[in-house]
């Protein structure tokens, strides 16, 4: 809203300033003398919210994980470490 308006201010305060007005925009509704059902519509409306940026993280997290890259140079880099590592205790006395 506020860049809409043409005024200069940072990502926090333009977020802070628009929850802001969804939370002032929320109780407005909520304070009028509605229909049941859609007066069940608003009081649900935060938990929507909550329920669909948490849906939105877990396919976020989900679509990164499964577009990994596998790193085979890193890889036989770590089964030459671990190689060092056993000959390096089994040296010190530890059976394998």
């Amino acid at each position: 809203m506020l860049k809409l308006l043409g005024i200069k201010c940072s990502r926090g305060t333009r977020l802070s300033f628009n929850l802001f007005l969804l939370v002032l925009v929320w109780l407005h509704f909520n304070s009028l003398d509605l229909g049941a059902n859609f007066r069940f519509g608003v009081r649900a409306f935060p938990w929507w919210c909550l329920i669909s940026l948490g849906c939105y993280a877990l396919v976020s997290v989900g679509s990164e994980l499964a577009r990994v890259r596998d790193c085979p140079e890193e890889a036989q880099q770590l089964d030459q470490e671990i190689k060092e590592a056993k000959e390096f205790l089994t040296k010190k006395g530890l059976n394998w």
